[in-house]
């Protein structure tokens, strides 16, 4: 499967936190979303931000795509 689309990356977010179901389903979710961006810890922008405010799924997607340090 290719990388996923910005928008797909975005309703990946929503999906995220918003999921209520089994742990495991959860974890392929955030998975999926850490192996279509270039940060490898990004999901941490899903559930917490720098700024100490939950961040829309389009700032989540900008962090997580910026380039590796």
């Amino acid at each position: 499967m290719g990388k996923m689309s910005r928008q797909d990356l975005e309703r990946l977010v929503e999906k995220i936190r918003n999921e209520s179901g089994c742990i495991v389903d959860l974890d392929a979710l955030i998975s999926r979303f850490e192996e279509n961006v270039n940060q490898s810890s990004a999901s941490r922008f899903i559930f917490e931000s720098p700024t100490g405010r939950l961040l829309p799924a389009s700032e989540v997607v900008d962090l997580a795509m910026k380039d590796k340090p």
